[in-house]
């Protein structure tokens, strides 16, 4: 269940290679090959989210030099490391289950991690909100030790991991953070030690944040505020149209966490989840597990109250901390039920448990060998180098230009893989000049396949047309001689 959905993308060679797998590419070869170290991740959104100045952590760039030197920058070198983290948090998932239940209930929480559909696609392709679920888990982990022992070192390091994530995806750490900040004075009290530990956890975690913001006049600061203030953009009334969408959001974030194909059966799971685990908890005597779990049922209100502020869509990858909180109220649910000596009802719990996975483990079998011998047309890493090759082949070895059209404007996937391995494998780069023998690689956009259309017309203008091709992979070649 864990390892076989996960691993089709590495096994057979072939991930998904867009535009965020080419900028992250380059960014591991400018630090291993350039020997430029980078201080800031990707900006929030890709500079496109409406938030100026706000930028995720270096740390996963440096994280990917590891496959990338390795591998020798082989791109499928980073789906292992997707899937190791994948892998990695199962474990976890289960070593905090069994710390939480006994053996039985990491059992059940090792059931449920490996056939989550969201879980399973953090392990399938090279991404920087995808690592987050084991650092998630380290955060929750180390809240709950605080609790249950209150020494210092646990908030430190529950607030360390909450701050963290943001190296990976700002949108998952700063709910979890703020849950943290919000939670911990019940805790903590009047001891002013704590608070320190508390804040310092934070401090050390988001520190090249602090360090990028001091330096650059405080930038992310301001693009938060002009974002929030500003009459620029749509009206504060936007705020209030959002907020159905991103209730959806959050109601499919549930659907997406089980394996539950109807979408009403699953609305009526997350009630159930919710209000059961509310139920118990009331009438919880355990107080480590009572002030651990109404913590996890926080984090959702918390996690809407920040998303109320956004004008923009509210991705699942946004949530993952929440899918999370879901699976552990589930398993909450099921422990209390046999605890209590609810047994009719546990029994059905565990019966739908087991349809869960046997539901899992089809969906999984059908989806993996899909997509093992998937093709993958534009989207994936073999169908770019075929028509890298095919340009690369059919210019006979002579020197050429090359224009890409790609929908998303920028061309970071097609950069990286003509340097490495269009020039590893055939002694050059070509240029980008309109001048000589010209190729024209134009990767349709799915949507809106007729735009390559007016770049030809406004772009390109010139040149005589030699031939046009199109590739199996639905890639479009044009050679013309300018």
């Amino acid at each position: 269940l864990s390892l076989f959905p996960r691993s089709i993308d590495f096994l057979n060679g072939n991930p998904v290679f867009g535009f965020d797998q080419g900028r992250e590419y380059l960014a591991a070869q400018n630090i291993v090959v350039n020997h430029k170290p980078i201080l800031i991740g990707t900006e929030i959104g890709a500079g496109v989210a409406g938030i100026s100045g706000i930028f995720q952590g270096p740390v996963y760039y440096y994280l990917l030099t590891i496959p990338f030197i390795l591998f020798s920058g082989n791109p499928v070198g980073g789906v292992l490391l997707m899937l190791l983290f994948g892998l990695a948090s199962i474990y976890f998932g289960f070593f905090f289950g069994k710390k939480l239940f006994g053996l039985i209930g990491g059992i059940l929480i090792a059931l449920l991690f490996p056939i989550s559909p969201i879980l399973i696609s953090q392990s399938r392709f090279i991404w920087s909100p995808n690592p987050p679920t084991l650092f998630i888990l380290l955060s929750f982990f180390f809240f709950y030790l605080f609790i249950k022992d209150r020494k210092n070192l646990y908030i430190f390091l529950a607030s360390f991991f909450a701050g963290f994530i943001y190296n990976f995806e700002i949108a998952i750490s700063v709910p979890l953070s703020l849950s943290i900040i919000l939670y911990s004075p019940f805790l903590i009290r009047k001891k002013i030690k704590g608070y320190f530990y508390l804040i310092l956890g934070l401090l050390v975690a988001y520190l090249p944040m602090i360090a990028f913001e001091t330096r650059h006049g405080f930038l992310g600061i301001k693009g938060i505020f002009s974002y929030l203030f500003s009459n620029k953009g749509a009206p504060s009334s936007a705020y209030f149209r959002f907020i159905p969408d991103h209730f959806n959001a959050f109601l499919n974030n549930f659907h997406n966490t089980f394996t539950v194909n109807n979408p009403d059966v699953s609305y009526v799971f997350m009630a159930v989840v919710l209000a059961g685990s509310i139920y118990f908890l009331i009438r919880e005597k355990n107080k480590t597990f009572k002030i651990f779990f109404i913590f996890l049922l926080i984090i959702i209100p918390v996690n809407f109250f920040v998303f109320s502020f956004l004008r923009n869509a509210v991705y699942d990858y946004y949530l993952t901390d929440l899918s999370i909180c879901y699976i552990f109220l589930f398993s909450y649910l099921i422990y209390s039920l046999f605890n209590r000596k609810f047994y009719p009802l546990g029994i059905l719990s565990m019966f739908f448990v087991t349809l869960l996975v046997l539901i899992g483990l089809i969906s999984s079998i059908k989806t993996s060998a899909f997509d093992y011998s998937d093709y993958g047309a534009t989207a994936k890493l073999k169908g770019k180098l075929d028509a890298i090759d095919y340009i690369y082949r059919d210019s006979k070895g002579k020197r050429f230009n090359l224009l890409v059209f790609s929908p998303p404007v920028y061309t970071y996937p097609y950069d990286y893989l003509l340097d490495w391995y269009g020039k590893r494998k055939y002694g050059f780069i070509p240029g980008k000049e309109r001048q000589g023998v010209v190729y024209l690689l134009i990767e349709k956009d799915p949507s809106q396949p007729w735009t390559y259309q007016g770049w030809l017309k406004t772009v390109i203008k010139k040149g005589k047309i030699i031939k046009t091709v199109t590739l199996p992979s639905g890639f479009i070649v044009q050679e013309r001689e300018m």
